[in-house]
């Protein structure tokens, strides 16, 4: 069953995959408030002057330089999209931040200096793309996937015949005991997606700047998921994640020295970049730095043309940049 598999992670330095960039946590982009939910739209006089990303297992900080190149002030709503999050998380060694919390990962902003509150956005949507938010409410299920203790319990007290009913269509996960006919285990079959927004004003001729912080949600497993994946699976991640012959030999290596591939962890990383890309023009400055845990771990990313600059960093700066992947980063460690 899917929802019991250990969430996909990844803890490596050393090895850098090249490719046009691939995926991992949130852009700033227009939106707009329409049934269903919070939309990304495209801004025709608004451009992203720079952005200076930072990007690591234990924060994430990126700053904006946006400037409004029309002869009026434009408000607008702004939004920044967080890493979808399936219950997998739940059954990962992964430390959410604030798993309680609509909130979980402590993000922050600030508008020229001076910290400004957020509206929040949480769907709960299936893997079929169906928007299951308002059964879930009216179900009386705990809404965040992260909320662990609160899964716990609902899994001792929920109605049995509803509880069937939400997995016949398709909402949770449930096993019952075979001997009692009781809930021996209820998760979310869905992916919850989160969106920070606010409104915001962008004076004539003024250069606005906008900064984020945040503790990132870190995948993780154990055992590495790329060394015990199946012939497909494998394939899958090298592409997801741009692996190329001199990581496959990285890692080999990393394996003959450890000799048990039990040692060797996973952690992975991912950003939403590609919604920067709804502004007026392309991003006049992109630069991006990717800060490993230490200078032994592997790491991967789709990241054409980022260069190694310190024992544990890595930068990439592009001009006119059109993101057109999201950001996503494998690293694999021994203990």
């Amino acid at each position: 069953m899917s929802a019991k598999r250990a969430g996909v992670a990844a803890v490596v330095a050393g090895v850098l995959a090249m490719a046009g960039l691939a995926a991992a946590h949130a852009n700033d982009s227009s939106a707009e408030l329409r049934a269903g939910g919070l939309h990304l739209i495209r801004s025709d006089v608004i451009d992203m002057v720079s952005e200076d990303l930072f990007l690591s297992t234990r924060e994430v900080r990126v700053k904006y330089v946006y400037r409004n190149t029309s002869s009026a002030d434009v408000t607008t709503r702004v939004a920044f999209p967080l890493p979808d999050i399936g219950w997998e998380f739940g059954e990962a060694p992964v430390d959410l931040p604030n798993p309680s919390s609509p909130n979980f990962v402590d993000f922050r902003t600030s508008v020229d200096g001076k910290d400004i509150p957020l509206d929040v956005e949480m769907r709960a949507v299936l893997e079929s793309g169906l928007d299951v938010t308002d059964r879930v409410k009216a179900a009386g299920l705990p809404f965040l996937v992260t909320n662990f203790e609160a899964w716990d319990a609902a899994q001792t007290s929920f109605p049995l015949a509803l509880a069937k009913q939400l997995r016949d269509e398709g909402v949770i996960w449930l096993d019952l005991d075979p001997d009692t006919g009781a809930i021996s285990y209820l998760r979310p079959a869905w992916t919850l997606k989160t969106t920070f927004h606010r409104m915001q004003t962008f004076p004539a001729g003024r250069d606005v700047v906008v900064e984020h912080v945040y503790k990132p949600v870190v995948g993780g497993s154990v055992g590495a998921s790329y060394i015990y994946a199946d012939e497909n699976e494998r394939a899958a991640i090298k592409a997801d994640y741009c692996i190329d012959d001199a990581f496959d030999a990285a890692l080999d290596r990393m394996q003959r020295s450890t000799g048990d591939n039990q040692m060797i962890s996973e952690r992975t990383l991912g950003y939403v970049l590609t919604t920067g890309a709804n502004w007026a023009k392309p991003i006049g400055t992109f630069r991006l730095t990717i800060e490993k845990d230490s200078p032994e771990q592997l790491l991967t990313v789709c990241a054409d043309g980022i260069t190694k600059t310190g024992p544990t960093r890595f930068e990439l700066l592009r001009k006119d940049f059109s993101p057109e992947q999201d950001i996503r980063m494998m690293m694999l460690q021994r203990p």
